[in-house]
């Protein structure tokens, strides 16, 4: 883990060395500076807190905890740099991230770019078809791995950035408070707001809400609304879980993706409206002994 004192000054983070905090014997997190780690489709972008079980990281393709994105008229934008500091208090950690927009993601077929307008219109096609009919979900996951033999491609390509989102990760034995400053980003053109918290799909495979209701694998959706006020994700095997609430004034989504060599993600993610200038949330983190 990265060398602090236990001063409450804020201290610049080593780029090469992600920072790692123990919560239990067994469980810890992870924030790096760079986009770290580089896997599939998210390799070039921004991460948030890494999830770790016995020093194994879990995040696979996923953006981790605590990241946003930010979705304008023309384009959706991610962080493609950042900075980061950290500070050591009596009862946690406080890891504070400086989010830079931009980032925008473009379809190549064999390095030609593809007309923006007319992916779009495919994309919102196929998504339909893939929320409405989730027994074909092997098919359309064949479909996506057939995108590598047609040599169709995402790049992020850096752009002029759309500003800065900060966030506050307050990192606690059980728990993840985490509070997003998004006033200085450039709202001009902003439509939606998101926050997302991923992790990887080989591991989360089960979800579960406070209404009862219990899914596997793709029938967790690929974008879903949950309706219920409490909602987890559970590694069963390892009984290891993260659960968030519920937030007035933000719609809350459940996801869950695994495309070879493309998708692997499994997320409970945040969706607001432009005139937020902050927002604030918990995670909840649980592990349970294995039975012998």
């Amino acid at each position: 883990m990265e060398s602090i004192s236990n001063s409450s000054l804020m201290h610049p983070i080593n780029p090469k060395s992600p920072v790692t905090i123990p919560l239990t014997n067994r469980l810890s997190v992870r924030l790096y500076e760079d986009s770290r780690p580089h896997c599939l489709e998210t390799a070039a972008l921004q991460k948030g807190l890494v999830l770790m079980i016995d020093n194994k990281e879990l995040i696979e393709e996923g953006l981790g905890f605590g990241i946003p994105v930010v979705k304008y008229q023309d384009k959706t934008y991610f962080s493609g740099s950042s900075s980061l500091s950290i500070q050591k208090t009596p009862c946690s950690y406080r890891l504070t991230k400086a989010y830079v927009f931009d980032l925008i993601s473009k379809k190549l077929w064999k390095d030609h770019p593809i007309d923006d307008r007319l992916y779009s219109k495919w994309r919102k096609k196929f998504a339909r078809l893939y929320l409405g009919h989730k027994e074909l979900l092997p098919l359309f996951n064949r479909l996506m791995e057939l995108r590598d033999t047609a040599k169709i491609r995402t790049e992020f390509m850096r752009v002029n950035p759309r500003g800065i989102v900060k966030v506050n990760y307050e990192i606690k034995p059980r728990e993840v408070e985490i509070s997003v400053d998004f006033s200085e980003l450039t709202i001009n053109g902003c439509e939606e707001l998101l926050v997302l918290n991923e992790q990887g799909s080989s591991f989360f495979e089960t979800y579960s809400d406070s209404s009862g209701l219990k899914l596997e694998g793709g029938r967790i959706g690929g974008w879903a609304p949950v309706n219920a006020k409490r909602a987890s994700l559970l590694w069963r095997d390892q009984r290891v879980d993260f659960t968030i609430q519920k937030i007035s004034g933000a719609t809350l989504f459940r996801g869950w993706e695994r495309t070879k060599n493309r998708f692997s993600w499994a997320g409970l993610s945040y969706s607001m409206s432009s005139d937020h200038k902050s927002f604030d949330y918990t995670i909840d983190l649980d592990l349970k002994p294995i039975k012998n």
